[in-house]
């Protein structure tokens, strides 16, 4: 797999840039305070547009195209099929938002260019492609959204009045899974540094259980990352399928399993030494979040190491950093979709000394806190 590398090296300040620039507006005091206020919320507002462009442009085929080489608008009409200038008009709204590049000689119409990296997340097939979040917004996300007045009136309560998991179908999880790739890289890299530095004994023959693998790409990485490690991926029948074959794309099949498995009735196995929960417990209420944790303390080693990786809240800070607000905004959208929540460190630490466990660490990662936790 050579794609690893680039798509963790890319700057954050190439993908998305503010549209309004509120340092240029002028005077000061109440009214300015007013109007810059507006001018931000404004475009909270209008990041509606991202969405709606950039799926355009995969339901017309824009992306599959330009995948071909670089074409100016009205070559891309003939091919596609649209409104000449229709196009260009959905062209330059990619173009700013740095989906495609956009280049201009003398005399000639511009041409647009889908960059490698684009390609990558754009087109369907490759281990960090976004179709699958597009499926699934269509699916789910979309309608949902246009509900979240309904959501917050009702909360994630089902007709008993009892609080529910996540209402994701398998079908939309399917869909999703492979959407949220991308999230692993930088996650693994973090965990692989974090775990040396806690010099927790790496370099030696590790069973590791991933629960809710996905495409078991967390488990897959670390196992390329260490050669002795072996793991089993826990996960329902759709879905290990797509473990199992996307371990046999990153060479590690021999050392990976993929297990149909309910983790909810059945055994993770005795004496394991990592066990890994990956974007699990968002999905949960407290009482089966709590349920997740004594599972772990259940199935851990005596000296062995469980770790978390999902959107946690550090309540003891402003709540105010990228992965607080994102973690917030998640919770948000959990809500939206039927159920789930942003636990925050004092949620986790609470089930942790409930079940004779201890947070050794907590790892920073763009979107994502790693907690790192051992027997007490």
């Amino acid at each position: 797999m050579t794609v690893v590398e680039p798509m963790l090296n890319a700057e954050p300040s190439t993908i998305i840039k503010p549209l309004v620039d509120t340092a240029l507006l002028p005077g000061h005091g109440l009214q300015h305070d007013v109007v810059t206020a507006a001018h931000r919320v404004y475009e909270h507002l209008i990041a509606i547009w991202a969405p709606g462009v950039i799926e355009a442009a995969h339901d017309l085929g824009v992306f599959v195209e330009l995948s071909a080489g670089p074409a100016t608008a009205e070559r891309l009409a003939e091919r596609l099929d649209t409104e000449p200038r229709a196009t260009r008009v959905l062209m330059d709204a990619l173009y700013a938002y740095d989906i495609v590049e956009r280049t201009t000689e003398a005399s000639a119409p511009p041409s647009y260019r889908l960059p490698a990296a684009m390609r990558e997340c754009l087109l369907p097939g490759g281990m960090f492609s976004l179709v699958g979040k597009i499926a699934y917004d269509r699916r789910l996300a979309w309608r949902a959204w246009q509900d979240f007045a309904g959501a917050v009136r009702r909360g994630s309560r089902d007709g008993s009045g009892s609080d529910q998991l996540n209402q994701i179908s398998v079908d939309e999880y399917e869909s999703l899974v492979s959407g949220i790739n991308f999230w692993a890289p930088p996650v693994v890299q973090v965990l692989r540094q974090g775990l040396r530095d806690l010099a927790w004994p790496c370099d030696r023959a590790v069973r590791m259980v991933d629960v809710g693998c996905g495409t078991g790409l967390y488990g897959q990485l670390l196992l390329r990352e260490f050669p002795q490690w072996t793991a089993v991926g826990l996960d329902v029948a759709r879905i290990a399928p797509l473990a199992t074959s996307q371990a046999a794309e990153l060479g590690v099949a021999a050392r990976f399993e993929a297990t149909v498995c309910d983790f909810w009735q059945d055994s993770w196995g005795q004496d394991v030494d990592l066990i890994l929960l990956a974007n699990i417990f968002h999905l949960q209420t407290p009482e089966s979040a709590e349920t997740l944790v004594r599972l772990a303390a259940e199935a851990l080693a005596e000296d062995g190491m469980l770790c978390i990786v999902d959107h946690v809240v550090d309540d003891e800070r402003t709540a105010k950093s990228a992965q607080d607000r994102f973690a917030l905004l998640f919770a948000a959208s959990m809500l939206a979709t039927g159920g789930g929540d942003a636990y925050t460190l004092k949620d986790y630490d609470d089930w942790f000394v409930r079940y004779g466990l201890r947070r050794e660490r907590i790892l920073e990662t763009p979107m994502h806190r790693i907690l790192l936790v051992t027997r007490a």
